[in-house]
């Protein structure tokens, strides 16, 4: 099973991947409109955003299910926290406190 940070930074490298590929088409719009590349992008420019799109969506959700499965697999892990009993402030009453307090 692969690991959340290895889908979280696949995601990020199909953002980064996305994001240039927004930037070119903007900068299409300058240069000559029979430049092969605009051409190229003009034919299968929409396809290739709809690919980027869905997969980072797809490896963004991969990555938050892995990452919930590995949280909960550690939280099962722990051993239980244990609570220690001390005397309050108060005259006659003991008090449980938490360790994490």
């Amino acid at each position: 099973m692969p690991s959340s940070k290895a889908l979280f930074l696949l995601t990020a490298g199909v953002t980064t991947i996305f994001v240039i590929t927004v930037l070119a088409m903007v900068a299409m719009l300058i240069g000559q409109p029979n430049a092969p590349i605009n051409v190229w992008f003009n034919v299968h420019g929409a396809t290739v955003l709809t690919v980027e799109v869905i997969s980072i969506g797809v490896f963004g959700m991969a990555a938050m299910i892995v990452d919930r499965s590995e949280t909960l697999c550690e939280m099962r892990n722990r051993p239980p926290k244990t609570e220690v009993v001390r005397e309050a402030s108060t005259e006659d009453s003991t008090q449980k406190i938490p360790l994490d307090s």
